[in-house]
This record gives C-alpha cells, sequence and structure tokens, in this order.
C-alpha cells in the first residue's frame, strides 16, 4: 500500500509526543512493507544560522505575539483554503492508495483534495481540537461553535477515522461521525528501546543504589499533576528518609517547583535533570525504582498517554491515575498502581505502598512490561492503522 502522510503539526520538534508518534508509525508501516510518503505541510521554519533574528525583527515579533490570540482561528481557515491546491498536487505527484491526515484545528484541505482525486482518506485524530482549545488554549479567541462544526463535517466525511481512546470514538459519535467508521488505536512504545537493561548505571550509582528513586519524565505542563509531584515531594521526604525523587523535563512549573525544593532544603534529595535528548529518556526511567504518572481529575479524559507505555516497557513500578484510558491498561494491583484523582490523601498513599514494597515494585514491573508486549507496541499500532487504511480504500473501491 503506498501511504501518503500529511502532518499538520505547527512544529512537532517542540511537541515530543507528535513527533514520537509520527516517527514510528511511519517506521513501522514502512516495516511492515508499505511505502510511506511524509509530508509537514506546516513546519515552522528551522532558525537562521547564528541564532536569533536581529532586533530589526523584534517589532515583527511582537505585533505576531499581540495578533495571534484574535487572529488564529482565521489564519487556520486561510492555511486550509489556500492548501486545497498544493495538497491536490501532492496527491496527483506521488500517486497514493490512500492519503492519511493528522488532524489540526479547520484542517479540512486534504479532505478536499483527496475527494477531487478520488483517493480515500483517513483521519488519525489524538485529540478533539475544538474542546482542547476551548479548555486548555484559552488565549486562543475561537467563534462560538465554529470549529465544533467544522471537526465534524471534516471527520464524518472521511472513508476513515482512528483515536487514540475509547472516550475519544464515544465524543466523535455523539457529534455525527458514523460509530462504525472509527477505530480505536492506543499509542504504543518500542520496547527495544525502553526495557529494563538500559539503565543509566552512572545516576542510579548517583542517586544511590540503597535508595528508593522515584521518578517523573514530562513537560511539566499544568495537566501532568504538577501540584501532585509537589505534595508527593513535601509529604514523602520527611517520612522515607530512603527516598530521592528524579525529575525529568523542562518548563516554568519545573523551574517553580525547583526554587520550592530549594528553598526547603531538599536541593539533595530531588535531582531536577532539565530536558534531556531523547535517547537518553529510556535509560533515565529505566534507572527508576517508581515513575509517575499523575493527572488531576477530569470528567472528560481522552488522552493516550506515550509515557503510561514507555514507563511500562522498562519494567518498572507504575502509579497513575484511575481515569480514562489508564484505567484500561493499568489493573490495580497487577501491572501498576492506581488512585483516585478525586481523593486528596490517595496519590500520597499509593506512593508510599510502592516505596515501602520491594517485591510488590518487581512484580508490578515485570507484570507492566508484559501488558505492552501483547498489546501496546508501535508495530500492533501500525498493523492496526494499516487495516484501518486498507478498509478505507475498499469502502471507496
Amino acid at each position: 500500500m503506498r501511504i501518503l502522510y500529511l502532518n499538520y503539526e505547527w512544529d512537532a520538534r517542540e511537541s515530543s509526543g507528535a513527533a514520537r508518534h509520527l516517527a514510528e508509525l511511519t517506521r513501522e508501516l514502512r516495516s511492515l512493507g508499505h511505502t510511506v510518503v511524509t509530508c509537514d505541510r506546516h513546519r515552522a521554519p528551522d532558525p537562521a544560522p547564528g541564532g536569533e533574528p536581529g532586533r530589526d525583527h523584534d517589532w515583527l515579533r511582537l505585533l505576531r505575539a499581540r495578533l495571534s490570540p484574535r487572529l488564529h482561528e482565521s489564519a487556520a481557515l486561510a492555511r486550509a483554503v489556500r492548501g486545497i491546491a498544493p495538497e491536490i498536487a501532492l496527491i496527483r505527484r506521488h500517486q497514493p492508495d490512500v492519503v492519511l491526515t493528522r488532524h489540526s484545528l479547520h484542517q479540512f484541505s486534504s479532505l478536499i483534495a483527496a475527494r477531487r482525486c478520488g483517493i480515500p482518506i483517513v483521519f488519525e485524530v489524538n485529540a478533539p481540537l475544538a474542546h482542547e482549545y476551548r479548555r486548555y488554549l484559552r488565549q486562543y479567541r475561537l467563534l462560538p461553535q465554529l470549529a465544533e462544526w467544522s471537526e465534524a463535517q471534516t471527520l464524518a466525511r472521511a472513508d476513515g477515522v482512528f483515536v487514540v481512546s475509547n472516550a475519544l470514538k464515544r465524543y466523535f459519535a455523539a457529534h455525527g461521525v458514523m460509530e462504525e467508521r472509527i477505530s480505536v488505536i492506543p499509542n504504543g512504545v518500542d520496547p527495544a528501546r525502553f526495557n529494563p537493561a538500559v539503565a543509566d548505571a552512572e545516576v542510579r550509582a548517583r542517586l544511590g543504589h540503597d535508595r528508593v528513586i522515584v521518578a517523573f519524565v514530562g513537560s511539566f505542563a499544568s495537566f501532568h499533576g504538577v501540584e501532585l509531584l509537589r505534595q508527593a515531594i513535601v509529604e514523602v521526604l520527611p517520612r522515607r528518609l530512603s527516598v530521592t525523587f528524579l525529575m525529568v523535563g523542562s518548563s516554568p512549573l519545573s523551574a517553580a517547583l525547583q526554587g520550592e525544593c530549594r528553598a526547603r532544603g531538599y536541593e539533595d534529595r530531588v535531582e531536577f535533570a532539565g530536558f534531556v535528548p531523547p535517547q537518553q529518556v529510556p535509560k533515565l526511567m529505566a534507572a527508576a525504582d517508581i515513575l509517575l504518572a499523575p493527572y488531576a481529575a477530569e470528567e472528560f479524559f481522552y488522552l493516550s498517554p506515550i509515557k503510561l507505555f514507555e514507563y511500562l516497557a522498562c519494567g518498572r513500578a507504575v502509579l497513575t491515575a484511575r481515569q480514562g484510558q489508564m484505567a484500561e491498561v493499568v489493573a490495580d494491583g497487577e501491572n501498576g498502581l492506581l488512585y483516585d484523582p478525586r481523593s486528596p490523601n490517595a496519590f500520597i498513599a499509593q506512593l508510599l505502598r510502592l516505596i515501602d514494597d520491594p517485591m510488590l515494585r518487581a512484580r508490578l514491573g515485570f507484570n507492566g512490561r508484559r501488558t505492552v508486549e501483547r498489546g501496546y507496541t508501535w508495530k500492533t499500532n501500525a498493523e492496526r492503522v494499516a487495516a484501518v487504511l486498507s478498509r478505507a480504500g475498499v469502502r471507496v473501491h
């Protein structure tokens, strides 16, 4: 099968999850014998040689920053309209059997282009973007209901849609997309890269072989449960002298947390690694004893956290929230521990349980590794995607 894969992430370099999904899915589809032509439609330009643009352009960047919140939606609409003709040309040049599109705000150009060329089209949907903008990206001003209508109309007219969670399938089915055309394909992991054997021995030695290392790896976004991380550090360290925390990732929230740890005198028991290159991430995960995936309570939790699968593949004890896909993948007490995100003390109680029970940690880690090997690898993901693409082609013909 010849696949034209269109990516509309503005800059995948700033979205590690999106970049990983795109790269892994492409690699595994090719390993299955398919031809995949990838095209970044909206990629931001690389920085100019020598660093930042000169001062002459400061006013332009300031003007864009001021106008962006108000013009963001109209710019997305304009890009979609302008994108129709170039995407028709892309399809005619590459002659794919199917077009695979990573969905983004007001992204209907590929649908129109595929229809005009008589080629089936499938949308990969990782989030309900209209909802996500209104819930998490409120700095951007969207017109009432336009984004919701555009999203529903685009996906309903596709030949296939695959989403990353059951919550997303229910959401789009309720918004007019035929349920039988929506497949659920969770994210995955490369178990060869993420495995217990790659643990960084130097990190382990520096933090202490006799210590219980509790780690978090992520972007420290607000929905990543940063307040729970703060609570864990403040409440656990005075009660368990054998514990060291390892925080991997960088954001203003991580900087604030680091400042609080310094003020409390915890510098020697909480290491902030900051941003690390992707090739180093598996080594740090596997060096830990306990891996944290905290999330605050959400009525509509639609994510498929790649981090969860990477944690499990490392064969370490995982603690995460009992909601959304986490509660579908993790069986409490079997391949990980779950906490009730609506209970104020549940997270700390479960973390202390893991700290105090090395046999439990070992059993959960072993079973977690088996869980991803059996159903959550990128290869499995690609096989499921290929089946959706194949059915879309049959439907059209």
